[in-house]
C-alpha cells in the first residue's frame, strides 16, 4: 500500500490534510520508507521580523532564515525522498499567492514571499529532470485566513490526489502533469 510522506505536521493545515489522507485509506508517514506515493511539504515559515513594509528595506537575517526553512530544508527532504517514491510519484509543496511575481498584493512579509518564489524556480528546474522519470508536481496556496482550514485541506487533497487535470478547451495541450502550477484553495491557477 502506498503512503503519503509529510515533511511536517506542525500546523493546522498539515494536520487537517493528513487526516483526509488517512480517512481515504492512504497512510501518512513522517519518516522515509519504501512505497511513498506522495511527497507533501507543508512548511510555511515566516520569520518573526518579517514585518517590514514597502520602503523600509529587508531584514537580511529574516531573508536567510526564510530561505533556509522554506527552500533549503524542504528541497533537501525532497532529495532524500526521491529514492522512496513510487506509484504516482507526486511532489506537493505548500506555497502562497503572495509569492507570485505577477499576482502579489503583499505589502509585508517579503522574506517569506521571496523564499517561496525561489522555491517555485527551483522546482521548475527540478521538474525538467523528474517529469520524464514519472514524477509530477503540485504547488498549493491554502489561502490562510481567507478559507477555513478544513475547506483548504479538502481542496488540497483533491488537487494532490487527482489524476491528469485538463485545463479547459482554451488550453487543450496544457495539463498539471507537465507543468509546475500554483493553485489556490478555490482551484484557481495563480500566475507566478
Amino acid at each position: 500500500m502506498y503512503s503519503a510522506y509529510f515533511t511536517t505536521l506542525d500546523n493546522d493545515f498539515a494536520k487537517a490534510l493528513a487526516a483526509l489522507f488517512e480517512k481515504n485509506g492512504i497512510p501518512v508517514v513522517t519518516e522515509l520508507q519504501s512505497g511513498i506515493e506522495f511527497f507533501i511539504d507543508t512548511t510555511d515559515f515566516t520569520p518573526a521580523d518579517d514585518n517590514r513594509a514597502l520602503g523600509e528595506g529587508l531584514s537580511e537575517s529574516a531573508c536567510a532564515e526564510a530561505y533556509k526553512k522554506n527552500v533549503s530544508e524542504p528541497i533537501t527532504k525532497l532529495q532524500n525522498a526521491i529514492l522512496y517514491l513510487s506509484g504516482r510519484r507526486r511532489v506537493c509543496f505548500l506555497s502562497s499567492r503572495a509569492s507570485s511575481i505577477q499576482y502579489s498584493e503583499a505589502t509585508t512579509g517579503f522574506a517569506h514571499n521571496m523564499a517561496k518564489a525561489a522555491l517555485h524556480q527551483i522546482l521548475t528546474v527540478t521538474k525538467n529532470t523528474l517529469i520524464p522519470r514519472g514524477y509530477t508536481f503540485r504547488l498549493f496556496d491554502p489561502m490562510t485566513g481567507e478559507v477555513p482550514v478544513e475547506k483548504a485541506a479538502a481542496s488540497a487533497f483533491v488537487y494532490f490526489t487527482r489524476d491528469r487535470y485538463f485545463d479547459g478547451p482554451d488550453q487543450p495541450t496544457r495539463d498539471d502533469e507537465l507543468n509546475v502550477l500554483l493553485r489556490d484553495a478555490r482551484g484557481r491557477e495563480i500566475p507566478w
